[in-house]
């Protein structure tokens, strides 16, 4: 049931407009997360199908707590709405998509970190060397030009090639670097970087969008699927999306017309990063016309005082929409309090004496507390100076949990069970604990053994040392016609749950088919949303569907004495009907090697894409696939024959490798393997535990009382495990999702707030939060506003972002600056203090 009484008219009328296209502008603490749940529930109430509704937040923190706020609303129809980030989404609808972009289905999500360091390699094996001192920067300038490029199709209004926005990402960084410009040719060091992370089956964050604006333009067939499905769409924080972000949305809303957005356009601060709000509303509001219009006006977060100074400080920023903000506390508040500080030490000095005062008097818990700065560099300086005051503090820039070493190094033996392919993984998984294999011997393999088709991947698989070469079971089953292509389609993507409807297949050799395969088989569970994909009726199914585990018994037979191949079906098919056999009782599937066509084509094919159909067309091949079992079997024994021959011509290599490395590898595929035991039974906290006792982690970090903090970090990677799985979700599907959270998240998201340290922040890593004692350090005229930003021409938006800062304070709000800056520079009061504080000169 709706609350309706705990609702204001404005909320209220939001609420009731479930089934309109809605625009509600709604500026900071005036309820807008129990509203966007509500409304959701409501449209429930109403009819609508949970399953069909998607409501996207701007972090995953923001996403759960939707979530969890429709569990108390609707109970366990709650958990059928999908509540997610919009790079969540997009995660979600390629990893179903995956063959029609040709990437794998088990895609790992590299953060900038990985991708920085793929970069870098690239970049050297291309004879680029920046000087050790600018190594960082000029990685952060080549990541930051990949996904420009790659995105520019979808986010700017004439697209750019990838030279053109490299060049002017040069002309934007440090001087030093314009030796690069003219002559380093961008477009080819982008498409090896691309290739580099298909090798590793990653994406980046720019794949994500870029992949499913491409998917939808190039697939109406798939659009459609997914406007079936999402029938009801409602975004937060629209002022933060660009028009690559936008564009899929609309499109998914397109059919059914039931869009609505929610933001505050006096909080824009994104505009620096492509974010266009002012020309998406345009948009929207001609697409989706008649748009219901409304704005939120009752602030229930802060004290009257600095309600005041927001509404002073919006008023004064041209083409600000808020224009009253009615407080809805009774609370005048503390008033608003100004320390002009001789140096920067003076001002981390008056807020420490301020913080004690307040533990110490007023009894406020130090989590409780916020520091707020404009620039990264202003936090370092503050947290300097903190920290030789003796002032417990957190500063989030350092603390980025899933970016700390520790982190990265447990998480990659985790990376490593779902995708042997991950090289960033598998090298952090060999340094720490050490392994005694080093990068000389995966540089050693990067030559001669990598271009006959063998990667460090092999070597940690415990069948390759049975056979000497990981292909020759392949090649030798051809030579005897005992090679089974087959591919299978299925009520969806969950190993755990759901259901095989077609199994066709092919036993083949080199050059011919020798028998063929194919069954429908019927499902216990409706195809739901998995008909448009594969063309199958529950009708069809229930008329020519057979018992499965008939069809499953004819399969074993018919695959008897062979090995399995297909295209993308190694961590997804085998697995699949490993599961369906276990389920339906029938003995343990007999465990075949499985050659993947996808994997194999990389080894020895570059190609801009791996669609199963490019790869046909660009290697001349008859076949067509149709996304039809039998038609994708017939496509898949083509591309085998063309491919084993280069097998073979590799094979005395490969064979060479493994004998002079395979000792040092052996060992770490045995214990990998039995991980990937327990991976299936165990809870994704519960096989952390077991690896981290087992990989000998927790004793690495005991060794040295110094690192202790990082020791203690495992712990709470262990908490966050407990925390972000998912009970519904079989084990293996649970640890994906995951891995994701922690790859999609924003640096504060997976952060449990420490209640003993003030939190030290920038202003945008502070958005969405809120707390009750606000500093605003640094409040100096070149910080806010920032210098160079004024010089761009985006001081309106430096003014959003004070006001920004002003408005995450709910009962004691801080202005500090320094007269003498961190450069020695005199400094002048920012000018946005006299809007917030009129009295002040």
């Amino acid at each position: 049931m709706i609350p309706w009484e705990t609702l204001n008219p404005e909320q209220r009328e939001a609420v009731e407009a479930w089934n309109e296209a809605l625009l509600v502008m709604a500026p900071v603490g005036t309820g807008k997360t129990n509203v966007l749940a509500l409304r959701a529930a409501h449209a429930v109430e109403q009819g609508v199908a949970p399953s069909s509704i998607l409501c996207l937040s701007f972090t995953n923190k923001a996403a759960r707590e939707v979530k969890d706020r429709l569990a108390r609303h609707l109970g366990r129809r709650g958990g059928e709405v999908t509540a997610k980030t919009f790079h969540g989404l997009c995660a979600q609808i390629l990893r179903v998509e995956a063959p029609a972009v040709g990437w794998d289905r088990d895609f790992l999500i590299y953060d900038e970190e990985d991708c920085r360091s793929i970069l870098g390699e690239v970049a050297r094996r291309a004879n680029i060397k920046p000087p050790d001192e600018e190594r960082d920067s000029f990685e952060f300038l080549l990541f930051d030009a990949a996904a420009r490029a790659r995105l520019s199709e979808f986010d700017d209004a004439v697209p750019r090639t990838p030279q053109q926005v490299f060049d002017a990402c040069l002309r934007d960084s440090r001087a030093s670097f314009l030796q690069y410009r003219g002559g380093l040719m961008f477009k080819p060091l982008l498409a090896e970087y691309v290739h580099a992370l298909r090798e590793c089956h990653a994406v980046d964050f720019a794949d994500l969008i870029a992949g499913v604006n491409r998917l939808f333009k190039e697939n109406p067939e798939v659009l459609e699927r997914w406007q079936a499905k999402f029938s009801w769409i409602q975004v937060d924080e629209i002022q933060d999306t660009n028009r690559g972000e936008y564009r899929p949305l609309s499109l998914l809303a397109a059919r059914h017309r039931r869009l609505s957005l929610f933001g505050d356009i006096d909080q824009t601060i994104y505009q620096w990063r492509g974010s266009v709000p002012l020309e998406i509303l345009a948009e929207y509001k001609s697409a989706f016309a008649p748009v219901h219009e409304m704005r939120f006006t009752r602030n229930y977060r802060s004290t009257r005082r600095i309600l005041e100074a927001c509404e002073r400080l919006i008023r004064a920023c041209p083409g600000a929409l808020t224009k009253s903000i009615v407080p809805q506390q009774a609370e005048e508040g503390e008033p608003l309090r100004v320390y002009e500080a001789d140096d920067t030490r003076d001002e981390a000095r008056w807020i420490r004496d301020q913080v004690e005062t307040l533990v110490e008097q007023q009894g406020v818990k130090l989590g409780e507390i916020a520091v707020l700065t404009r620039s990264n560099f202003t936090s370092r300086e503050l947290s300097r100076n903190f920290t030789a005051l003796g002032l417990p503090h957190l500063q989030v820039d350092q603390f980025k949990f899933f970016q700390r070493a520790e982190i990265k190094e447990t998480l990659a033996h985790l990376r490593l069970l779902l995708n042997p392919h991950d090289a960033n993984s598998l090298m952090r998984f060999l340094k720490t604990p050490p392994k005694g294999i080093g990068e000389a011997t995966i540089e050693a393999l990067a030559g001669a053994p990598r271009q006959a088709g063998l990667k460090p991947a092999d070597l940690l698989t415990p069948s390759t040392f049975e056979t000497g070469d990981p292909f020759r079971p392949l090649m030798e089953a051809a030579r005897a016609g005992r090679v089974v292509v087959f591919d299978i389609e299925t009520t969806g993507l969950s190993i755990g749950d759901d259901e095989i409807v077609e199994i066709a297949a092919a036993r083949c050799d080199g050059s011919s088919v020798l028998a063929q395969f194919h069954a429908y088989l019927k499902p216990s569970r409706p195809v739901g949303d998995s008909e448009p994909i594969h063309h199958l009726s529950d009708e069809f199914l229930a008329r020519e569907g057979r018992d499965p585990a008939h069809v499953l018994r004819e399969f074993e037979a018919f695959c008897e004495g062979c090995v399995l191949a297909g295209h993308n079906v190694a961590l997804f098919d085998v697995p699949m009907v490993r599961s369906v056999c276990a389920r339906l009782g029938l003995p343990a599937w007999e465990a075949r090697q499985v050659f993947d066509t996808l994997d194999i084509t990389r080894r020895f094919h570059r190609l801009p894409r791996y669609k199963l159909g490019e790869i046909c067309s660009r290697l001349g091949l008859k076949s067509i696939p149709t996304h039809r079992a039998d038609a994708d079997v017939a496509a898949t024994v083509e591309l085998l024959q063309v491919l084993l021959p280069q097998l073979e011509a590799g094979a005395m290599a490969r064979v060479g490798a493994v004998k002079q490395y395979g000792a040092r590898f052996k060992p770490l595929a045995d214990r990998l393997e039995q991980w990937r035991t327990f991976m299936l039974t165990e809870r994704p906290f519960e096989l952390l535990e077991r690896i981290l006792h087992e990989s000998g982690l927790i004793k690495h970090y005991e060794r040295d009382p110094a690192d202790a903090p990082r020791r203690e970090h495992l712990d709470e990677l262990l908490t966050l495990f407990q925390r972000f799985d998912d009970p519904s979700m079989q084990p293996m599907d649970a640890l994906i999702h995951v891995l994701s959270v922690a790859s999609l998240g924003k640096e504060i998201d997976g952060q449990a707030i420490d209640e003993d340290k003030v939190l030290l922040l920038t202003v945008h890593q502070a958005k969405g939060l809120e707390f009750d004692t606000v500093f605003i350090a640094g409040a100096a005229d070149g910080e806010f506003p920032n210098r160079r930003s004024v010089k761009e021409g985006l001081e309106d938006e430096e003014h959003r972002l004070f006001y920004v800062a002003v408005s995450r304070a709910k009962r004691r709000l801080y202005f500090s600056f320094p007269v003498i800056g961190g450069w020695g520079r005199q400094q002048m009061p920012s000018r946005y203090l006299r809007m917030v504080m009129p009295g002040r000169a």
